[in-house]
């Protein structure tokens, strides 16, 4: 586990070549015809520094009823566009991912017509934390933070604005809680420079992001890009470590059927119904919960005409029940 300490007393053994504090050109799209916020040469190491995923909307001050007034279309502004010199389209562009500093506090809670289960869920929710330590505390447990970037990505070939929400052949809010400080992306090159941006921080995130918010979080990523040349890519790859989720003692509640969005869907009712009653809390409270720590997995695909989905929540949270 690296806990968020003592990753900043550690010292760098890089020095950041460009900041892009507080980017002054966040933008809620992506779109190719972007100017630049930051050029960058192969080798450079630079920063992002971007705000929550609501923008600045939400405070610590906030309530669930600045939740349900939230302007979804302002959500998960993204930093940059960062050209790198020399990326040609049909390259590779190799992003480092070499630290990730958290802002103090985030949030989390249910946005009215976002995640898995929206439909069942429409009411609006929102619980802050403070995020100076090393943990957080969910029903009673504590649970380290593990900062991760939930958007990263270069710019869609396309012409146009394209939601910054929606992950793409581009990268993007891929939302992969192992993008993390020590991971690299690597990502398909459709224009000139790459036109790289990321944001959309987050302090703990579940496999999945089940519920439509993890712990969100201002964030400033340290970066490093190199262009690979002659090995093209369809999508993103990643180069990934699991070791700061230790956890390995889960109760999994299985969702069967021949679709598999239903699956899904009926793997997390069933989790949420379990942990409420534990608890003795309201089902959005528990449902809440899933976007930090919850883990959705595919188990099965080859026994037609049933696929076999896990929404896996860690053993500890139910006690000794």
């Amino acid at each position: 586990r690296i806990e968020k300490s003592a990753l900043m007393s550690v010292a760098k053994p890089y020095k950041t070549i460009h900041n892009c504090p507080n980017c002054k050109q966040l933008h809620p799209h992506w779109d190719c015809s972007l100017a630049p916020a930051l050029v960058v040469k192969p080798g450079e190491i630079f920063s992002l520094t971007s705000p929550d995923a609501s923008n600045g909307l939400l405070t610590r001050q906030s309530t669930s009823t600045d939740m349900a007034r939230i302007d979804y279309n302002k959500l998960d502004p993204l930093c940059g566009p960062v050209f790198v010199e020399g990326a040609q389209v049909g390259d590779v562009l190799k992003v480092e991912v070499l630290d990730l500093e958290l802002g103090a506090w985030g949030w989390t809670g249910l946005i009215p017509g976002f995640g898995l289960l929206h439909d069942e869920f429409p009411q609006a929710y929102l619980q802050t934390f403070d995020l100076t330590g090393d943990s957080v505390e969910i029903l009673g447990e504590r649970f380290a933070l593990n900062p991760m970037m939930g958007v990263l990505g270069t710019a869609p070939r396309m012409r146009g604005e394209f939601p910054s929400i929606a992950p793409t052949v581009a990268g993007g809010n891929i939302d992969v809680r192992y993008l993390q400080a020590g991971a690299t992306l690597y990502l398909p090159v459709f224009n000139e420079g790459a036109l790289l941006s990321g944001g959309d921080g987050h302090g703990l995130q579940g496999e999945g992001e089940v519920s439509g918010a993890a712990i969100e979080a201002p964030m400033t990523s340290t970066l490093r890009v190199e262009i690979l040349r002659g090995t093209a890519l369809a999508a993103p790859v990643l180069d990934m470590s699991t070791r700061n989720y230790p956890e390995t003692e889960y109760r999994n509640f299985l969702g069967i059927g021949p679709d598999l969005m239903a699956a899904a869907r009926d793997a997390t009712r069933y989790a949420i119904d379990a942990l409420a009653a534990v608890h003795n809390i309201d089902p959005h409270v528990a449902y809440a919960v899933f976007g930090m720590v919850a883990e959705l997995r595919i188990h099965e695909v080859v026994d037609q005409p049933n696929w076999v989905v896990g929404c896996m929540l860690p053993r500890r949270l139910f006690g000794a029940v």
